[in-house]
């Protein structure tokens, strides 16, 4: 049995789907990771299904008034939460017969629904929730007795959970709980122990602990202090006629629920003696709680969801790995599988999972990630997962996207917005750099088959790669290369390939307007910079990849001086650009540590700030900064 969808109107962050999108999102019967910024509406996600199936862990699931979606500044009067059931087995079916919805299909379902109206205070009344949950499609269904609560509760790890204390002994514990559902405890309830034959070794929990209560009782200190209270004081406060007698025993009463919140659950230290405590870190605590959970779903009847938010707190990136793919595990694991609904902020933990496991929420808004929604094919799948890594992976939780192809962009891009007054960080871009061979596999996994465009934009840079004529030191080779082999018609078909290719939805490709992102921006108004940086990065791969201070300082300086004379020069704007990216093209200096100069030279503020410094940029980086970060001035995407 599991949980397939999960609807809600009016519920938080979604709203009616007309004025504010509802929510509505399909589940897979394994692995669902929910990934997005903060306040996307991952959360209450999560809690739309604890409200609609409860939890293990008997907490107060109780909607209040801040549950009821606010609309123009007033909050409605009546939310809806509902989701299906499916894949039961013959056991489930039979106990929840009463409830069932059969398909078109000839299967059978449990469809449920929770309804609530907020009723205002009144002078002389509180303001209150009142709820229903009925079963049956559009909950025309019987109201939802304790039978099918009991079979349906979800398990929830909540955030920032203390799973130390969760698992420590105490009143209605976790463990005890835990404890209590396996189908090992059935038969622990009653005692086996015989005073009559005190040797014999009991066999339930209860006649251990009460075997230890005989044999304590019958122990020379107990007996001895029990018989000192009694004679020596308590005889001599009864009155006449009435006896006053006192018994020790072990505080735990012979009832199983007792015995099983004395219990704890704790890793044994290091290399030290099993009986040696020593406290161990929250990380480690966590994964031993996450753990003695899945126990639990795995051995039992009952519906098998596990809802985890934020599996990586207190875990550093490597054991985060490994607690992926035990949840991968644990979710396809068969007939054995557990469903898994997981919220996380960890770049680490999505890069070790399935793509096709991942729903993005952006805004209130699902878009999953699987084969049949995304445009990616099933190739795309294959490389991503192979290519996919924690600095990659911070797509999807950014709000937009810069996908460039090398290392020069991914430093120099954030630099010139930064410059520009657009700080990719304010505006919560992230730059992703996927190589020279990757920008068609990351360009189509935020567009969708539908053609709905994603609320998030996505800029891919690319260079249109066709060498300039004047650039005499590149070898001519057969392959069309050189901007004379091409004709007018042939440039348009290249750089309409290279967008066609990727772009669709909020997904924009931006295509050089000449050769590289070095040559452009030296064949732009920002040739002085791209002079003095790569001048630079000349002088500092010649004395082994570092320059001094001082020696940065006397390099600009004289690197500025030489840039009077070939500004003065007769040059065309093209020789002049071959001119500044020739040693670059030569392998004299790194376009990696030109980008780091030329970042440091931007904010010097020296070479350009504001719209005069975007107005000085290649025209495919003015596209690619207004669709990230919006509008400058007059020009607009």
């Amino acid at each position: 049995m599991h949980l397939t969808s999960i609807k809600a109107t009016n519920f938080r962050i979604f709203g009616d789907g007309n004025a504010a999108p509802g929510l509505d999102w399909t589940l897979n019967p394994g692995m669902n990771i929910l990934v997005g910024e903060n306040d996307a509406g991952k959360t209450a996600i999560v809690d739309a299904i604890r409200h609609l199936l409860w939890t293990t862990s008997f907490e107060a699931t109780r909607l209040t008034e801040q549950d009821f979606h606010v609309q123009d500044g007033q909050r409605v009067a009546t939310l809806s939460i509902s989701g299906v059931l499916r894949g039961l087995n013959e056991t489930q079916e039979a106990a929840l017969l009463d409830w069932l919805t059969l398909e078109t299909d000839g299967t059978s379902s449990l469809h449920l629904t929770v309804s609530a109206r907020w009723v205002p205070p009144t002078p002389k009344r509180r303001g209150r929730v009142e709820t229903e949950a009925r079963s049956g499609a559009n909950g025309s269904g019987p109201e939802l007795a304790s039978t099918v609560r009991e079979m349906i509760r979800a398990t929830y790890l909540r955030p920032l959970r203390d799973a130390e204390n969760e698992l420590r002994p105490g009143r209605a514990s976790r463990l005890s709980q835990i404890l209590a559902a396996h189908p090992l405890t059935a038969g622990q309830k009653e005692s086996d122990f015989n005073k009559d034959q005190p040797d014999a070794v009991p066999q339930t929990l209860v006649g251990i602990m009460a075997a230890a209560q005989h044999r304590m009782s019958g122990h020379k200190v107990i007996s001895e202090v029990e018989k000192s209270i009694n004679s020596g004081y308590l005889d001599k406060f009864a009155f006449a006629g009435d006896t006053l007698a006192a018994s020790i025993r072990l505080a735990t009463e012979l009832a199983l629920t007792p015995i099983l919140e004395r219990f704890e659950l704790s890793l044994l230290p290091p290399g030290d003696h099993p009986d040696v405590r020593r406290p161990r870190g929250l990380g480690y605590n966590n994964v031993l709680f996450m753990a003695t959970e899945l126990v639990l779903l795995r051995d039992n009847d009952e519906l098998a969801l596990l809802l985890i938010e934020e599996p990586e707190a207190h875990l550093h990136p490597q054991l985060q790995d490994r607690v992926m793919a035990l949840l991968d595990g644990s979710a396809t694991d068969g007939g054995n599988a557990v469903q898994v609904v997981m919220t996380t902020h960890s770049p680490s933990l999505v890069a070790g999972a399935p793509i096709e496991s991942m729903t993005l929420v952006v805004g209130g808004r699902t878009f999953r990630l699987d084969q049949e929604t995304t445009a990616l094919e099933a190739a795309d799948y294959a490389y991503l997962r192979r290519f996919l890594e924690s600095s990659r992976a911070n797509l999807f939780f950014a709000r937009g996207v810069a996908i460039v192809e090398g290392p020069g962009e991914a430093l120099l891009l954030p630099a010139i917005a930064r410059a520009c007054g657009r700080d990719f960080s304010k505006h919560g871009v992230s730059v992703v750099n996927v190589g020279d061979v990757g920008l068609y596999h990351y360009a189509r996994i935020l567009q969708r088959k539908d053609g709905v465009s994603l609320p998030l934009p996505v800029a891919c840079i690319t260079d249109l790669d066709v060498v300039p004529n004047e650039a005499t030191y590149v070898p001519k080779k057969k392959k069309k290369k050189f901007l004379a082999d091409f004709s007018k018609d042939d440039l348009t078909k290249r750089r309409e390939s290279r967008t066609m290719r990727a772009e669709g939805g909020s997904t924009k490709v931006c295509v050089s307007g000449h050769w590289t992102l070095e040559y452009d921006m030296a064949h732009s108004d920002c040739a002085k910079l791209m002079h003095v940086a790569v001048g630079l990065a000349v002088q500092a791969k010649a004395n082994d990849g570092h320059l001094a201070a001082d020696e940065v300082e006397a390099g600009v300086v004289e690197l500025e001086k030489s840039w009077e004379g070939i500004e003065a020069s007769d040059q065309t704007r093209e020789a002049r650009a071959c001119q500044i990216y020739r040693p670059l093209f030569a392998k004299k200096a790194s376009k990696a540590v030109t980008a780091q100069f030329a970042a440091a030279l931007l904010e010097s503020g020296k070479y350009g700030q504001g719209v005069a410094l975007f107005n000085a940029l290649p025209p495919y980086l003015q596209d690619a900064l207004i669709h990230l970060t919006g509008p400058f001035g007059d020009k607009a995407p």
